[in-house]
């Protein structure tokens, strides 16, 4: 199974529990923000904990950091991250955060230039060429 269908099926199975309904109607109601950090060069880090989304709008205080952090560190260029993109690893953070887990997601990957991708052997038509994909743990 690949991981958008394990999303599809996460999601779904999610969809059909009803006090699950309830928390993620109450969660997404709230601002959406998102706590990350990443390596940018060997023992340098970077570290954002913002509102990117609020009141059905992007938050740009916000969401223009957690842009930079997500850029391609090997060349420097950052890119518009897609909001889909940020609700997902919002969602991420949420179901930890009901769980009791207060830490950032690590990003290792975001946007990549086509330089990079090829370096890392990504796919030719990688959605982290659009700003579509991160790598996380």
């Amino acid at each position: 199974m690949d991981r958008r269908s394990f999303l599809h099926y996460a999601l779904g199975l999610a969809a059909s529990s009803t006090p699950l309904l309830s928390i993620a109607s109450t969660f997404w109601d709230q601002p959406r923000r998102l706590w990350l950090k990443r390596e940018v060069e060997p023992g340098k880090w970077e570290e954002v904990d913002k509102v990117y989304f609020d009141k059905g709008a992007l938050v740009w205080p916000g969401y223009d950091p957690i842009c930079r952090l997500m850029r391609d560190v090997h060349t420097g260029q950052a890119v518009q991250i897609s909001v889909p993109l940020l609700n997902i690893m919002c969602g991420i953070q949420g179901w930890f955060s009901i769980n009791g887990i207060h830490k950032p997601l690590i990003v290792l990957s975001g946007y990549r230039e086509e330089s990079t991708n090829k370096k890392v052997g990504g796919k030719k038509h990688s959605a982290h060429l659009r700003g579509g994909a991160c790598d996380l743990t």
